[in-house]
């Protein structure tokens, strides 16, 4: 059960923080404008960040209209030219540092950056729980309870990092805060860069050449790589703040205004420490969480069944123990036809093809005593193998006499070319 927590805990936490870890520092930054203008308008691209991603997500399942590769390019290339612009902005700052309210154009930039942020990101925030209900058998389980958790628990990682970003990186200079926002903005557009790239490989856009693809193939394979080095840049924060002396006690000012100088002091020590807690957490689950969650399940090979006058003939003893049993048949024409059989209750056995309708020939193996399908890691209700709809195995025609299961070739021999 850890591991389908895990499967939808890594996800959507590893999607999310992309676009939380700009958007706390961004907010932190614009702190430090006293008129609050451009926080406002940072807010209200949130807003219409998520409600567009949310259109989307409907639109997209409603009429299928929406190419997501289409959408997240045409996103992404907008957003890449907000990015672009809002470094042009820092650097412009530091090097005549002015204060934040002279740029009129950084309350507009950051917010179109909070807008395309989720509506890349969030997309996936709203398609999650319509996949969830389409791919699950039985909504009323552990499976289904399972996953559900490890959604929330991946969103509430994510927002406590992100909040304790922004409240740590609010205690620093203007100049600090846009320097890391900087770095981190850079491997953002990197990653953006390569995926719109990708698609435009794909769609013949934009031509490859042989020297390209020993440098482009490794990071689009591995594109996780830009969110350990986002992390490793927001760990300049934590950082920063740690190497910040005690402050020392000024002229003129009594213990109790002392005190609440170094209780100032602390506080800024404990939310860097929760920056560091927060990035190390996502990185372990990033790492060692993914190894564990990408576990594959050995699955017993299939037993292979010789057929006698057109029938195959199975003794009860063999599968009368309530477990998953697979069995395979050659077919006139060579191919090997799979299939399973599991007792369900009293003398009622599911029997039916290592396949379904959704999957394909994928099949079914058995995981704490449940029939968990390989592809889409979806749990059987036992009682409805043997019958069609979602992702149950194909049923077969089976009969019971003389203490042994008959499954008729003819059955198998109609259905040899799924497994061609």
């Amino acid at each position: 059960m850890l591991q389908s927590v895990l499967q939808n805990l890594i996800p959507v936490m590893q999607n999310m923080i992309m676009a939380v870890i700009p958007l706390a520092m961004l907010l932190a930054l614009t702190g430090k404008d006293q008129s609050g203008t451009v926080k406002k308008r940072i807010w209200r691209g949130i807003l219409w960040g998520l409600a567009g991603a949310a259109f989307i997500a409907t639109v997209k399942l409603g009429t299928k209209a929406v190419k997501r590769e289409v959408y997240e390019s045409l996103v992404l290339v907008v957003g890449l030219a907000g990015e672009t612009l809002l470094l042009g902005i820092f650097l412009w700052n530091n090097k005549r540092g002015a204060i934040l309210e002279k740029y009129k154009l950084l309350g507009v930039t950051s917010c179109v950056v909070a807008i395309t942020a989720l509506l890349y990101h969030g997309l996936e925030l709203f398609l999650f729980p319509v996949d969830l209900i389409t791919y699950t058998n039985e909504l009323i389980s552990l499976e289904f309870l399972m996953k559900v958790i490890g959604f929330l628990l991946g969103l509430l990682l994510t927002w406590l990092t992100g909040l304790a970003i922004l409240r740590a990186a609010s205690v620093l200079s203007s100049r600090a805060i846009g320097n890391i926002l900087a770095a981190q903005l850079v491997v953002i557009m990197a990653k953006q860069v390569l995926v719109v790239a990708q698609v435009m490989m794909v769609r013949k856009i934009l031509l490859t050449s042989k020297g390209m693809m020993p440098f482009m193939g490794p990071l689009i394979n591995h594109q996780i790589w830009f969110l350990y080095l986002l992390l490793a840049v927001t760990v300049i924060l934590p950082i920063a703040l740690i190497l910040q002396r005690k402050p020392a006690k000024p002229e003129g000012l009594n213990p109790a205004q002392y005190r609440k100088i170094l209780i100032t002091a602390r506080k800024k020590m404990r939310w860097s420490g929760a920056v560091a807690l927060g990035l190390l957490v996502i990185c372990l689950f990033s790492t060692v969480g993914m190894v564990y969650a990408d576990q594959k399940t050995e699955i017993i090979p299939a037993v292979p069944m010789a057929a006698e006058d057109g029938q195959i003939r199975i003794p009860l003893e063999k599968v009368d123990d309530g477990h998953l049993h697979r069995f395979s048949y050659q077919s006139s024409t060579g191919e090997v036809v799979r299939f399973i059989v599991i007792k369900k209750s009293g003398s009622a056995y599911g029997v039916g093809l290592d396949a379904c309708e959704i999957c394909g020939v994928t099949g079914y193996f058995e995981r704490d005593n449940q029939v968990v399908c390989v592809l889409c890691d979806v749990v059987m209700n036992t009682a409805t193998i043997g019958f069609k709809g979602g992702c149950n195995p194909i049923p077969l025609e089976y009969k019971v006499a003389e203490g042994k299961m008959i499954v008729p070739v003819d059955g198998l021999e109609k259905e040899k070319n799924r497994f061609k």
